[in-house]
């Protein structure tokens, strides 16, 4: 738990020093922040609930930093192995979840990579990727609450997708 700490007591200076890097003359532009968490820092037993104790800090920070700033968590993704992913959008103010299904407006994908030494660096080969993934997820999931929750260790079952009622 205490490489779990040292991640979490890190968020908010990586956040801070990731968020100043823009001109602060203009808004902050409508970016997705992915966060890639180490499995081995999260409760499998109640992972939605782990999970979210690692969003918290970084949308904290990113309100500490950047009142103006609007943060929205859109997604996880759960995987066996190393890590499992959270989807952070920030100041997109395009997004409409009634109509995200089918929504393929690429945002800026920045990846924050939680380690004993966390960083968030551009990715932009993700941006088109992560578009499509998430309008899938909000089409696969029907009218289910933000986050979207995919479970990749073991089968997925979509209740109510939103491709059938159309």
């Amino acid at each position: 738990m205490e490489y779990r700490a040292s991640i979490i007591g890190q968020i908010h200076g990586v956040m801070r020093d990731f968020l100043n890097s823009f001109d602060s003359s203009t808004p902050v532009p409508a970016i997705r922040i992915v966060g890639e968490t180490p499995n081995s820092i999260l409760d499998h037993s109640e992972f939605l609930k782990s999970i979210g104790t690692i969003v918290d800090p970084v949308q904290k920070a990113v309100a500490a930093c950047c009142p103006d700033v609007k943060t929205r968590w859109i997604a996880v993704k759960k995987f066996e192995g190393r890590r499992s992913f959270f989807v952070l959008d920030l100041n997109n103010v395009g997004y409409d979840y009634a109509t995200a299904h089918k929504c393929l407006t690429k945002v800026p994908v920045y990846i924050l990579r939680l380690s004993k030494k966390p960083k968030i660096f551009r990715h932009g080969p993700q941006d088109q990727k992560l578009t499509e993934s998430l309008a899938e997820m909000h089409n696969l999931h029907g009218e289910r609450l933000l986050p979207l929750f995919d479970d990749y260790t073991g089968p997925r079952v979509y209740e109510s997708p939103r491709y059938l009622r159309a």
